[in-house]
């Protein structure tokens, strides 16, 4: 009798971790291995509700629907403090992946997203507007999606990949690294000219000895698409670095707009339009009205000056490049 007892609870607790099981879709390691040998996909959820594949070990945090595909963003589960490993991962009908990505993830809130085409610079404002993820910027007729990758940096680091989703494949058309703070921060996407084709205009912040990243100045970089990807076409759009300039200027004539980031921001956009002699100038001009707060920071106007100069002298000017 006490046997038999002994039995039925053993069948119990069996019973019971097999409910418990299924409920949290626990799987022993040797299970886990299995899977990762065949791609780590499990599509017990996929068509359902426009839901997307499971990966072991992973949990779904995003999905995006992209016309005749889906995408789904992941991260790592059980999530560290801070950061964890993630996947960005696009399927097409059949929930076959087409498209991998690795990614980093925060721990709280997802570090890599889609650019929202009606969203407020590039992200969702969570109003009525339904999101747009897939435009199309290169005129070809296929759309095309803009990817951002936040490394959890500080003051760094963004990269965005550009990618085109024709009906055969997926093709990677673009790639800009180095962008500052979460995405998308440091991008534009517009029209600079009477053109099929739509711009990326990407914006880095420079440091020198005038100051720290706040004080940084704006370097803008424009990435035109050539036939195959986006490439950097900066000097074959002079008006629109004039235009940049104007504004500048006209930020420059409110004493209260005079900052150090204005003032390294408008001489390096002197050195774009071709007047790198004209940047210096009125660099060194405007200078000695912000040495009062370098001083008090314990900067060197010298080591400010010197440095702005050697970055103006790097920069490429408007019409040096070819298309």
């Amino acid at each position: 009798m006490k046997g038999e007892n002994i039995v039925s609870t053993a069948l119990a607790v069996v019973v019971l971790l097999a409910v418990l099981a299924l409920k949290s879709k626990w799987n022993p390691t040797y299970l886990t291995d299995a899977a990762s040998s065949a791609e780590e996909f499990i599509l017990t959820r996929a068509g359902m509700g426009g839901q997307i594949p499971e990966i072991n070990g992973y949990e779904p945090l995003k999905v995006y629907r992209l016309g005749d595909y889906r995408a789904g963003l992941y991260r790592a589960r059980p999530a560290p403090l801070v950061f964890a490993p993630g996947r960005f991962v696009i399927y097409d009908k059949s929930d076959q992946p087409v498209y991998k990505l690795e990614t980093l993830e925060g721990s709280k809130d997802p570090w890599t997203t889609l650019y929202d085409f009606n969203g407020r610079r590039g992200l969702s404002s969570g109003g009525r507007e339904r999101p747009a993820y897939t435009h199309e910027l290169t005129g070809g007729g296929d759309s095309d999606i803009i990817l951002g990758q936040y490394s959890g940096g500080s003051h760094c680091c963004t990269i965005v990949t550009v990618l085109q989703l024709s009906k055969d494949a997926i093709t990677s058309i673009g790639r800009i690294e180095g962008l500052d703070g979460l995405p998308f921060e440091g991008l534009e996407v517009r029209k600079l000219i009477k053109s099929a084709t739509w711009q990326l205009i990407a914006h880095r912040p420079y440091l020198t000895a005038c100051g720290n990243h706040f004080d940084a100045a704006d370097v803008l970089t424009v990435y035109n698409y050539t036939g195959t990807r986006y490439q950097d076409q900066t000097g074959n759009f002079p008006d629109y670095l004039q235009d940049v300039l104007r504004q500048d200027l006209d930020k420059w004539k409110q004493e209260k707009d005079r900052t150090m980031d204005l003032l390294q921001t408008i001489a390096v956009d002197y050195a774009v339009v071709g007047q790198k002699d004209m940047g210096k100038q009125f660099f060194a001009q405007n200078l000695i009205q912000l040495v009062p707060g370098l001083q008090s920071r314990n900067v060197d106007p010298n080591a400010c000056l010197e440095t702005l100069q050697s970055l103006v002298d790097r920069v490429p000017a408007a019409g040096t490049q070819t298309p």
